[in-house]
């Protein structure tokens, strides 16, 4: 069969040894990705977890960060044993309005502390309440980042730009006029079109991420969940965030992977789907 490139729908095969057609479906490759931000000793928790139901997730870490504290160095590097650590600044630093050596230090200064820290390369970065903008994006790639995640919410496609990847949820019931006013204030008209279609405006933020596996699961795409354990903690949804895991990590037709990964293989969509979803499944070991 020729290639089929990415975003190109399969119609037709033709069959072998009856020369009648028949329709097929290739399936456009379906994945799941968990991020979780901030480095606080509850992501410990949250890695037990992932780990029960078979997930790979990122988690992105600042050294230091005023409003809590980061779990210690050596609590750092057991968690990077088991997935992708990415970096999160030096001090977890909105760098939208940084001047911009002020925003290279932080954005370098984070990816050489983890990597002195974890012995091998940083690739994947998390801009602090997802502020960024085009100078900001060209730091991390300047800093030799494969990608950066931001907070624009409701994204389900493949990304094109592997240094302002969205995410599909929140874990945190937003309201719908808070995910309205998020949208607008981000110009994020994708996600406002998904949150209105494929989650169909829930403001509970289990059933929009089952919404949302159920999409990726039929129409292919990522499914994206963002969290932060402290969140979890305070909210007491540990009970909430099992079920949730319990769920993603039954679904056979979605492929996890971390964001270091899914970067890479934003920066590589040239490929055919075929061999995007061959490398995936290589990759995580189905």
């Amino acid at each position: 069969m020729n290639d089929v490139k990415l975003g190109v729908r399969p119609e037709v095969e033709i069959a072998g040894q009856s020369g009648r057609c028949r329709e097929t479906t290739i399936r456009r490759p379906a994945f799941l990705t968990v991020s979780v931000d901030d480095g606080h000793s509850s992501d410990l928790i949250t890695a037990e977890l992932l780990c029960k139901f078979g997930l790979k997730a990122t988690f992105y870490i600042p050294r230091s960060n005023h409003e809590r504290p980061v779990m210690e160095p050596s609590e750092i590097r057991e968690l990077s044993t088991m997935f992708d650590v990415g970096g999160h600044t030096l001090n977890h630093t909105p760098l939208s309005k940084l001047p911009r050596d002020n925003a290279w230090n932080e954005i370098r200064g984070c990816k050489d502390w983890l990597e002195d820290l974890l012995g091998r390369p940083a690739v994947s970065f998390c801009y602090p309440r997802g502020k960024h903008n085009q100078r900001v994006r060209n730091l991390v790639a300047t800093a030799r980042f494969v990608g950066a995640r931001t907070c624009d919410f409701n994204i389900n496609s493949f990304p094109r730009d592997p240094f302002r990847v969205g995410v599909s949820t929140h874990a945190f019931s937003h309201s719908v006029a808070v995910q309205v006013q998020h949208a607008l204030l981000q110009r994020n008209l994708m996600g406002l079109i998904g949150f209105v279609r494929t989650s169909r405006m829930t403001t509970d933020w289990e059933s929009h991420f089952r919404r949302t596996l159920d999409y990726v699961e039929t129409h292919g795409g990522v499914a994206h969940l963002y969290l932060h354990s402290w969140e979890i903690q305070q909210r007491n949804e540990w009970d909430k965030l099992t079920r949730v895991l319990q769920d993603a990590g039954g679904r056979t037709q979605v492929v996890p992977i971390t964001n270091g990964k899914l970067f890479s293989l934003a920066t590589a969509a040239t490929g055919t789907i075929e061999t995007l979803y061959s490398k995936s499944l290589t990759s995580s070991g189905h």
